[in-house]
């Protein structure tokens, strides 16, 4: 299905809650929403416009959480909020929209995965369950998994970039589900002792996943579920990596990073082994809340925190800082793939201690 047809699709009243209402006020250094730099994150631009039925609103109140971005379109952005469900830009995030369905546009959305063989398909999780579209958002399989276990939730989702319709999904019981027909049906291919927070599938070899645990650190696979090595112990010299908050990787896996209470490792070898990334603060005492790396270039990789955004060009050796443009914490961050420089950030109110 061209892509070009979601501009057509009918635009659902803004009506929000939680994080703040969509409104056409002026920018101030509180606002949130999403934050596009050109200059490696030199400067800032608020990327706010949602056109609407009745108007023009803003995304300038909502905490942005979580990016995704289209394998074959770059100018296809996708964003999940803490509460106020998920918008996509087909124009670099110039202008925003959302879907109509009610359960795309309201709550929290943990995380959002694009087909990489059909523009038109992508799956959407919230903390109860999967949705999918095939249509690009025109309607949407509401329970294409249903977390039905009542104090456990969806917490991870990811796609296979070389079979779309394999589906991963982990879960605060610990459970790692995938699906091999397009979430149709579901096998729980292993157990952790945590909740599972993360799952990224390898740009290198497809059948390599990696999952991270809430306190028991990183689990990996290299034969697409078969088997899995656990690397709590392995890791052991590296303070509280057993907490893993997630992964960022370049597009052809040969540089992965991982997030984790200590700060950052890196592994060069598809996560066989990993190493220690030297930042601008000691290890574990900035909270880490979002890292990328550039897809075409692994030694260009970025981490936010509640004030900065920190830029490395040789795979964390050395670091430049500059601020956020809110006192809002870098929950997110995007790297375009045509244009390392060229960064979205997401913002987001976050608990003090």
């Amino acid at each position: 299905m061209n892509k070009l047809f979601r501009f057509g699709a009918a635009i659902a009243a803004l009506t929000l809650t939680g994080a703040g209402c969509l409104g056409g006020g002026s920018t101030a250094v509180t606002s949130g929403g999403i934050w596009q730099s050109t200059d490696a994150t030199a400067s800032w631009e608020q990327t706010a416009v949602v056109p609407t039925a009745t108007g023009t609103s803003s995304l300038e109140n909502v905490d942005v959480t979580t990016f995704a971005i289209d394998p074959q379109d770059s100018s296809a952005i996708y964003a999940g909020t803490a509460a106020n469900g998920m918008f996509y830009s087909l124009d670099g995030g110039a202008s925003w929209q959302r879907p109509e369905e009610p359960m795309a546009n309201t709550g929290a959305i943990l995380s959002i995965a694009v087909s990489s063989k059909d523009v038109c398909t992508y799956f959407v999780a919230k903390t109860d369950r999967v949705m999918k579209t095939t249509d690009c958002g025109r309607s949407f399989t509401t329970g294409a998994y249903v977390e039905s276990r009542a104090k456990e939730s969806v917490t991870a989702l990811a796609l296979d970039w070389y079979d779309p319709n394999i589906v991963w999904v982990g879960t605060s019981a610990g459970d790692v589900i995938r699906s091999v027909d397009g979430g149709a049906s579901w096998t729980t291919l292993s157990r952790t002792d945590s909740a599972v927070t993360a799952i990224a599938v390898s740009g290198a070899d497809s059948r390599i996943i990696f999952v991270g645990t809430k306190t028991s650190g990183l689990q990996r696979t290299t034969d697409g579920g078969a088997t899995w090595v656990s690397f709590e112990k392995t890791l052991k010299d590296y303070k509280s990596s057993d907490r893993v908050f997630g992964f960022a990787q370049n597009a052809n896996g040969t540089s992965v990073v991982m997030n984790t209470q200590y700060g950052l490792l890196l592994s060069k070898d598809k996560g066989a082994t990993w190493s220690g990334v030297s930042l601008i603060s000691a290890s574990g005492e900035v909270r880490i809340y979002s890292v990328a790396i550039a897809p075409e270039n692994g030694d260009v990789i970025y981490y936010g925190t509640d004030s900065t955004v920190n830029r490395s060009t040789s795979a964390g050796s050395a670091w430049t800082t500059n601020d956020l443009p809110s006192t809002r914490a870098a929950m997110a961050l995007l790297v375009d793939p045509s244009d390392s420089t060229h960064v979205y950030l997401g913002s987001a109110t976050v608990a003090k201690k």
